[in-house]
């Protein structure tokens, strides 16, 4: 999890490291002035086609609209690989040159064709090209720099891209206004269009007085339709169900890779289908409500600006406040910002309310990337197949909603609701707006639930926390004597897991004397290694001297130490009503020899189900902690497991999660950065609701009543 206070560039300047490089600076000035007009010429396109089709009724207008959005947004869907093909194999400073030297002429021609077919085949023209400026201006400019400057120089460069939205509604929204006072009103959208293509000129004129732009960086492109079928990352098969380790007929594989990505995918989707439905209806909608394309202009901005505010804010905002919750909460507020943007019809009202909405889905889109990402891996490239991942699911859902949006205000059309007395106009518009919110708010309601990582925290105590700058933690209660505890037959059974470094031995010693001063018969235990056969093979899995031996091999060497510690140390304490308190236990075999070393995860259930019996824990404390941070914490020399690579640890720290997804209900998941003190008291918060009471059951059979203390 991801949080951190730092301050950061404003995105319209590049980072001081890389601005005092000549080159770089003037790269990123033409850059900029491209990227302006590129996203000028979103509004300015479909702007032209609702002037195109101002004669016939808003169902056609928001089709007309709708085609432009498509034919802008389907080249990136389509087309990156092919681009990466071309951009790799041309000079890139001649790539960018011909790029905005194409899109001079083909956004020039639009208004002396003035014809709808020609507009929305320009604005697929245009993306295009787009798609291969896009991926060399990405490349281009950091090559230019040295090589610690990289890191910065890509941040920078991708703010001279993606930055100048804002810039561009306010400014198509000021041309709106300046085309209003001087121009008819069939040619009030040709303005905006000369101006993007002013600004692409200017762009090639820039680049044409660079010198030679090096080719050196690497060129990386992936496929979003690829990237979304595959899901968050490859992997091997991981068990679905309750206590998928006890029971030897475990079904349902999944994907592993990164498992809490896809709740982090449908809260994207949730964030997606909001900004989108409002891009797909703010020209016919800003127009019903009588703001033109001035108004189009305002809300876009609104928007915009919203989304870049909430990018800014999402890592900062509630420190303290677990960064998945908040993620599925900034989901909702957006739904909610769209559900009110559709029933309100005033259009100051929409502009304001549709800028919070963007504030809420830019914050959680950097939240949930920021839940991808490592807490050192700000200078990570952006293709990232995680974060590739969720930038799939964003581009698809919009694409899918500018498509649907347009026929489905055209089906609902205009409504009258006679609301007790009154009347109620409901445009085609606000009510495709409205099925999008509801839609999008539960997607968000979804996610949350599915990404929620404090179970049995009360949300409202927690934000009310997080306001006060601490985390959130039960009050103790009182004592032991002011419980009622339900009365067990058997023992109870607490299994520690986590990745190296996460600090499962500290935490289970902490537990265990915790549940001793409280009365309890506690033994504490370990794998490998608590008997003495599982003493040797401790020796034989962890000595790094340990070669040749086969992942299977390993595997069933665990599963053996596994029902020699159970039949042994597990099972007879738990049969005299003991506490068990296990640092690790079968979980640890399906994290680290299933997700780790890639075997099938089903097989290795079954055979230590069958070893152990089908014991599984009461309770399972995850502790978890990024394995660049946990390896950094040993203190003794690695041993063969620790030994291995990141990759390898990274595979096991999303298998934990993937184990956790499966039996929420059995885990505790934690996060083992969080100071120890608080740790614990959550791990006793959570144990106390399956302690047994520590008086015999037939005391007070016996004793009938207490006896009387007298001096």
């Amino acid at each position: 999890m991801t949080r951190t206070g730092a301050t950061r560039q404003h995105p319209a300047e590049p980072s001081p490291g890389v601005s005092s490089i000549r080159p770089f600076r003037r790269l990123w000035t033409a850059l900029s002035v491209s990227g302006l007009g590129q996203w000028l010429s979103v509004p300015a396109l479909t702007a032209m086609a609702a002037v195109l089709t101002r004669d016939e009724d808003a169902a056609a207008r928001a089709q007309a609209v709708g085609g432009v959005l498509v034919a802008l947004l389907l080249p990136a869907v389509l087309l990156p690989p092919l681009a990466g093909l071309v951009a790799a194999r041309l000079d890139r400073r001649l790539t960018l040159l011909i790029a905005d030297a194409l899109r001079v002429v083909i956004i020039v021609t639009v208004p002396l064709v003035d014809a709808l077919p020609w507009t929305i085949a320009a604005a697929f023209l245009v993306a295009c090209v787009t798609v291969v400026w896009a991926t060399v201006a990405t490349a281009a400019p950091p090559a230019l720099v040295p090589e610690d400057l990289r890191p910065a120089a890509r941040r920078s460069t991708a703010r001279a891209v993606y930055g100048p939205a804002p810039v561009a509604a306010l400014l198509f929204a000021v041309v709106a206004l300046v085309a209003d006072g001087t121009f008819g009103v069939g040619d009030r959208a040709d303005l905006a269009l000369y101006v993007t293509s002013a600004l692409f000129l200017a762009s090639t004129a820039a680049v044409a007085a660079l010198g030679e732009v090096p080719g050196t960086e690497p060129i990386t492109v992936r496929a979003p339709l690829k990237v979304l079928f595959q899901g968050p990352g490859s992997g091997h098969a991981a068990p679905s169900g309750h206590a998928a380790a006890s029971a030897p007929g475990v079904s349902g594989a999944r994907k592993a890779g990164n498992p809490a990505a896809r709740g982090l995918g449908l809260a994207i989707t949730g964030g997606a289908l909001a900004v989108a439905a409002v891009v797909a209806v703010a020209r016919v909608y800003t127009g019903q409500l009588g703001g033109g394309d001035a108004g189009y202009g305002a809300v876009l901005t609104g928007l915009t600006a919203g989304l870049g505010f909430g990018l800014f804010l999402g890592p900062r905002i509630l420190g303290p406040f677990s960064r998945r919750r908040l993620l599925g909460l900034a989901v909702i507020a957006a739904a909610l910002a769209l559900v009110v943007v559709s029933l309100v019809q005033n259009l100051v009202v929409v502009a304001f309310v549709t800028a919070f909405l963007g504030v809420a889905a830019g914050a959680a889109w950097s939240t949930a990337t920021a839940a991808l990402t490592a807490p050192d891996a700000p200078d990570k490239p952006d293709d990232d197949r995680p974060v590739a991942f969720l930038r799939s699911v964003a581009l698809v859902t919009a694409l899918i909603v500018f498509a649907a949006v347009p026929p489905l205000t055209g089906v609902i059309g205009s409504r009258r609701l006679d609301l007790g007395g009154g009347a109620y106009d409901f445009d085609g518009t606000g009510a495709t707006l409205l099925i999008a919110g509801l839609l999008a708010l539960l997607a968000g309601l979804v996610a949350f639930r599915r990404l929620d990582d404090r179970h049995g925290i009360p949300l409202v105590a927690d934000l009310r926390a997080a306001l006060q700058g601490r985390v959130y933690t039960p009050p103790e209660p009182a004592g032991p004597e002011d419980r009622v505890v339900a009365r067990r037959e058997r023992g109870v059974f607490i299994a520690f897991e986590g990745g190296e470094g996460a600090g499962k031995t500290t935490q289970a010693r902490l537990a265990a004397i915790w549940l001793r001063d409280h009365g309890y018969d506690v033994i504490t235990t370990h794998e490998p290694g608590a008997t003495k056969i599982g003493m040797r093979l401790r020796a034989m899995l962890l000595d790094r001297d340990t070669t040749g031996l086969s992942d299977r091999a390993e595997t069933l060497l665990y599963a053996a130490d596994r029902a020699d510690h159970v039949a042994n140390v597990v099972r007879p304490a738990m049969e005299r009503g003991g506490i068990v308190v296990s640092d690790r236990y079968i979980d640890s075999s399906l994290a680290y020899q299933g997700f780790g070393r890639q075997q099938p995860v089903d097989d290795i259930a079954r055979v230590n189900a069958w070893a152990t019996g089908g014991l599984v824990p009461d309770l399972t404390v995850l502790l978890e902690i990024p394995p660049h941070a946990g390896l950094g914490r040993l203190s003794a020399p690695a041993d063969r497991i620790e030994s291995e690579p990141r990759e390898f640890h990274e595979r096991v720290h999303a298998g934990f999660r993937a184990l956790a997804e499966t039996d929420p209900d059995r885990y505790l998941v934690l996060d083992a950065s969080r100071p120890q003190s608080e740790l614990s008291r959550e791990i006793q918060y959570r144990i106390r609701e399956i302690l047994p009471d520590p008086i015999p059951a037939g005391t007070e059979d016996v004793t009938s009543t207490f006896p009387i203390i007298t001096d």
